[in-house]
């Protein structure tokens, strides 16, 4: 099943997540999260963090 990522606001906040589609018993499709990103914001700071230790990427 594809892998995306969800953005799902909660009390006027964005937030990330990576989820998998995967198809129940009956044949409907459920998102299972994979990985919660958080808001913009962090995901940004996590960026930046890669870029100051791997300069040459």
């Amino acid at each position: 099943m594809m892998v995306y990522i969800r953005k799902k606001k909660i009390k006027g906040k964005t937030y990330y997540y990576i989820v998998q589609g995967q198809y129940d018993s009956e044949g409907k499709v459920h998102q299972k999260v994979i990985l919660y990103l958080g808001n913009i914001e962090n995901i940004l700071k996590v960026f930046k963090f890669y870029k100051e230790k791997h300069p040459k990427d």
